[in-house]
């Protein structure tokens, strides 16, 4: 019992971590589109997170351009063939 609440506390400590780093480290913007994206696609969102976390650290500033880039390399291609008779 005791170690599921220790574990818990560390998840809620490492979410709050990564909630202040994306904060300080996205635009407004940024922020917003990725809160849509979260709704729409929450594992993407998890993974953008990722990235937008290692560039951070790195000492860059995430705007709106940056994470439609970032976006737009996770997501997953559809190809569209349209074929005629």
């Amino acid at each position: 019992m005791e170690e599921s609440q220790e574990r818990s506390e560390e998840l809620r400590k490492l979410m709050l971590l990564k909630k202040m780093l994306l904060r300080q480290g996205m635009t407004s913007e940024a922020r917003e589109r990725l809160g849509r994206v979260r709704i729409a696609n929450p594992e993407l969102a998890e993974r953008a997170e990722s990235v937008c976390i290692q560039l951070i650290q790195q000492g860059r500033k995430i705007d709106d351009e940056i994470l439609k880039r970032i976006l737009d390399k996770l997501s997953p291609k559809k190809e569209i063939r349209i074929m005629r008779w």
